[in-house]
């Protein structure tokens, strides 16, 4: 438990880190006094002192920032190392640079985050195996067999809508009725249309009744440009390994995937009724961090592989999910994230002159308010579902 705490902490840690280093960076190159840069949140428990930037530790390890002279606060006064900034006007001050320019330290943050989940997700596909949309196998009685479709068919289409990595097609599949679906699929190159109709299939998972619409396939593996294909596998349809720029191509799909997968949730939420147990927070992400950990090493275990190993890689993917999460849920523009202050940029170089500090200050503050009192909710179901 004390384990799966410390990989959850560095995990947070790495993606926070990031998010506010795109923040400092873009800042710094347009030249914007940066005040604090920290790491956490709460008191700090160390800081020092570079330049005319102070870089904190604070100790609650759930959040970070970048604080710029005069974002959401005057232009002059003193810092908190007691030296004095200069007095506005001040060509240094956040809000003394022309609105393009803020946009992009604003943008910055997410920016940065989705540029490393996919490289992350790069070196994850050239090392390890993936899950393509290609057709492998099919179960007993399988919608998709009785409609034609062969082994080794690529799924290229599912209802008009583009399928790059096999998770486009469970997005797809969320809103299935029992209704005909469409599917083109390559076969030796040539592309071919089918028509399938889900089977409703029900089934057990840890002792609970479940049931959803399924087309009874199973899909192909694709093993990392540096990963040999297991003797297991070598002779089975629809395995094969990746090149390195297929690796490079599809770790860039599998990102691009996670961002569709993660609006298209938001989206549901809405469409589909709002429930708030649906929601995990940082104590839920812990829980589930330790459970995939606890998996991943008994899978290794029963493989003879290296736990270590197992775990790394298992770390890494919580990485790349968290980073585009973090990128996608900063840009809503909501007040007080990232895509709430855009939206103030956006209106001010519409009407060509800002809006009143006093009210925008006044808006992030109740947004930051609301965000609080969901975060404390979040939490106490994470709870009730860790015990």
């Amino acid at each position: 438990m004390v384990l799966t705490i410390i990989l959850a902490i560095v995990v947070f840690t790495i993606v926070v880190l990031v998010h506010e280093l795109g923040h400092y960076w873009a800042a710094k190159k347009a030249g914007i006094h940066v005040v604090e840069f920290s790491i956490g949140i709460g008191p700090r428990l160390f800081h020092f002192k570079r330049g005319d930037t102070i870089f904190s530790l604070k100790l609650f390890p759930l959040g970070g920032s970048c604080r710029m002279l005069g974002d959401g606060e005057s232009d002059d006064g003193v810092d908190e190392e007691g030296d004095i900034i200069e007095k506005s006007p001040n060509p240094r001050s956040f809000n003394a640079k022309p609105v393009w320019a803020r946009m992009i330290v604003i943008l910055a943050g997410a920016l940065l985050n989705f540029v490393l989940a996919i490289l992350l997700s790069m070196v994850m596909t050239m090392f390890n195996s993936q899950q393509e949309a290609t057709v492998r196998d099919f179960s007993q009685t399988s919608p998709m067999r009785e409609a034609g479709i062969l082994e080794g068919d690529r799924i290229v289409r599912m209802d008009g809508r583009r399928i790059r990595v096999q998770g486009d097609m469970r997005l797809g599949l969320l809103d299935v009725d029992g209704s005909p679906i469409n599917l083109t699929v390559d076969r030796d190159g040539q592309r071919l249309d089918f028509t399938v109709i889900p089977h409703y299939h029900q089934y057990e998972v840890d002792g609970e009744q479940r049931s959803r619409w399924m087309l009874g396939f199973y899909w192909g593996i694709a093993v990392g440009t540096f990963e040999q294909i297991p003797a297991s596998l070598q002779n089975q349809p629809a395995v094969r390994q990746l090149g390195f720029l297929e690796s490079v191509a599809m770790g860039y799909q599998n990102v691009t995937f996670l961002m569709r997968a993660t609006v298209t949730g938001i989206i549901r939420l809405f469409t589909h009724g709002f429930n708030i147990a649906d929601l995990m927070g940082p104590i839920g992400i812990v829980d589930m961090v330790g459970g995939h950990v606890e998996g991943a090493t008994m899978a290794a275990e029963e493989a003879e592989a290296s736990v270590g190993m197992a775990v790394f890689w298992t770390m890494m993917n919580f990485t790349i999910l968290l980073s585009a999460n973090l990128g996608i849920f900063n840009l809503l523009p909501l007040p007080a994230l990232d895509g709430g202050r855009m939206v103030f940029l956006t209106l001010e170089a519409i009407r060509r002159k800002p809006i009143p500090p006093e009210r925008e200050g006044m808006v992030h503050f109740i947004g930051f308010a609301l965000i609080m009192v969901l975060a404390v909710v979040i939490a106490y179901n994470d709870i009730l579902r860790f015990f």
